[in-house]
């Protein structure tokens, strides 16, 4: 027999991975006083104009309410996304400029303070989900967009931004964005049946020994970051190394096994047992389906596990990594997880936290690890300003608290290290980075 039971179609409900979203954002606004958000930010060359920056984007933004919405449940209890009617007038919107001393000059390590402060800083309410800061320095302007995961992932948040400087130049978005999402509430057996197997699978990765986890930190603390870029050279060498050490399109696989070796002399050093546990998040979408629907998290994961002693050995542990996507697309694990998560929507996010703490002992991972791949947005400027680089700092679900990022921008490879404040010496995150860059190949 089959249910289904009514729903409005007119509502943007929240599908099961938007309250896996919502679930981490509780967990780490509740550990560090600030959610589940990222930044993307741009490099410029020049002195961007701050008012018709902040302008241009405030009169962009006010067309789309959706980023002032907030989480509402429905008649039939199905969470969905209350867009209001009213256009917000203004963004929350920073300038910085930070001066040369005659002693010193300022270093990037300036600006990466001033970036870090702003994607520590928590929304100021409910109804907020981005916020911008210009700095300048020198002849460079940096431009952050920080923004809540509740409404962007990484992807589709360059993809806006992408939207927004077309609109700057002059070609207006054709009005195909679908901000509608059905209710869900059918296929229930489905629904159980992957359950189970997404069950089975996490039970087989915490089998006997618990990931290896590094501590968090006591307090609320924010997150710190490091950030290398390769230069054009530099990241076509490490795609040839891919492709001869993991093969054709095998970036991702070859990435993640060399954050895995570098992120293990760490492990090692501090005397840490168990394996590795590492959830990585993929986005399967061609270009067009991302400009149909860029708000809201379109993702899913495969979670990958490394047995101890397998992380010092790279030619193995790139084989498990590949052998176990491989197993993990065939067995249609993230779609399984899609379906499973949808059954999790009737718990608030504040019991589904604690549950998850309890079932997997606290030790949710060991870290996370993204590749977010070829960059959405697609102009050589921001406005009227030339792009050097553009990059993401994410801020990590606590727990782990600490994560290993990969993004392009254009012909550079960028590499971003994020973990809250404590778990890691600066001494320790310049070791992991060197490491890093000596395994993928470009010392």
């Amino acid at each position: 027999m089959k249910i289904y039971l009514p729903y409005s179609k007119k509502k943007r409900y929240l599908t099961g991975i938007d309250w896996i979203i919502h679930v981490l954002n509780y967990m780490t606004l509740k550990e560090t006083g600030a959610g589940f958000m990222s930044q993307v930010v741009f490099e410029l060359q020049g002195k961007a104009d701050a008012i018709k920056t902040e302008s241009t984007l405030s009169a962009f933004i006010k067309n789309y309410p959706v980023l002032n919405g907030y989480t509402k449940r429905d008649f039939n209890l199905a969470p969905y996304w209350k867009i209001p009617t009213r256009k917000k007038e203004k963004i929350s919107f920073e300038t910085i400029n930070i001066t040369d001393s005659l002693k010193n000059g300022a270093s990037f390590d300036d600006v990466l303070t001033s970036l870090e402060k702003g994607i520590n800083r928590p929304f100021k309410n409910r109804k907020e989900h981005v916020a911008f800061c210009l700095i300048t320095k020198g002849e460079k302007s940096y431009l952050a967009m920080t923004f809540d995961h509740l409404v962007f992932d990484a992807r589709n948040a360059e993809t806006f931004l992408d939207i927004f400087q077309e609109d700057f130049k002059g070609k207006k978005y054709d009005g195909s964005l679908n901000l509608k999402e059905p209710a869900h509430l059918s296929m229930w057996m489905e629904k159980f049946k992957a359950g189970q197997r997404v069950n089975r699978a996490f039970l087989k990765m915490a089998d006997k020994i618990p990931p290896r986890v590094l501590p968090l930190s006591s307090g609320r603390k924010g997150f710190k970051f490091k950030i290398l870029t390769f230069s054009k050279k530099e990241s076509e060498a490490i795609a040839e190394n891919a492709f001869s050490q993991a093969g054709y399109l095998m970036l991702m696989p070859y990435a993640l096994s060399a954050s895995v070796s570098a992120m293990h002399e760490i492990f090692a050093g501090r005397g840490d047992s168990g394996n590795y546990v590492i959830p990585v998040s993929i986005d399967t979408r061609k270009k067009e389906e991302v400009r149909r629907q860029f708000f809201f998290s379109n993702t899913s994961f495969f979670i990958f596990k490394v047995e101890a002693g397998l992380a010092a050995r790279f030619p193995e542990l790139l084989n498990s990594v590949k052998e176990q996507m491989y197993s993990q697309v065939k067995a249609d694990l993230p779609g399984d997880i899609c379906r499973a998560s949808l059954l999790m929507r009737i718990a608030p996010p504040s019991i589904l936290g604690s549950l998850l703490k309890i079932y997997l002992k606290g030790q949710i991972a060991s870290f996370s690890f993204s590749y977010v791949g070829e960059t959405a947005y697609e102009s050589p400027y921001f406005m009227d300003n030339k792009i050097i680089n553009m990059f993401h700092m994410p801020r990590v679900p606590v727990p782990p608290g600490i994560g290993i990022f990969f993004q392009k921008s254009k012909e550079n490879l960028n590499v971003i290290l994020s973990h809250l404040d404590g778990m890691l010496t600066d001494e320790e995150s310049k070791k992991i980075l060197s490491l890093l860059k000596s395994r993928l190949g470009v010392e």
